[in-house]
């Protein structure tokens, strides 16, 4: 049975959210990233996803849970610190990882492929305007 079952991963998810981790483990699978590997990175991706919906006191975080492009640095913060307090600092850890990655390819990547220019941050967008 494979480790990765992406539809179980993305259940809860909004469909953006969904989309971004299909197309990016797609990304991962083109360049032959272990599987392992790749669970790891979207786990961390759509447990960040889950915690905007579900955990996050911040009341602008659902913009985040709806879509990955409006995920501010305060939520990704957010979300580390309650990582720590709920699991490890080793598993926080992991999970930044992941998470430097999937931004990290959201920035580069899928601007390349579909054009859309993301940000980084949305209350970066907020201030400069």
């Amino acid at each position: 049975m494979p480790l990765l079952d992406l539809h179980k991963l993305t259940d809860g998810l909004s469909r953006t959210w969904a989309g971004y981790l299909r197309d990016w483990d797609r990304s991962l699978r083109s360049g032959n990233y272990p599987e392992t590997i790749r669970y790891n990175y979207l786990l961390a991706a759509a447990q960040l996803g889950r915690y905007l919906g579900e955990y996050s006191p911040d009341p602008e975080a659902d913009a985040g849970a709806d879509d990955p492009a409006e995920v501010t640095r305060a939520h990704v913060e957010a979300f580390q610190a309650w990582m720590i307090e709920t699991r490890s600092a080793s598993t926080a850890l992991n999970k930044h990882k992941g998470l430097q990655q999937f931004f990290k390819w959201l920035l580069v990547d899928e601007e390349a492929i579909s054009g859309r220019r993301w940000s980084g941050c949305a209350s970066r967008r907020r201030r400069r305007s």
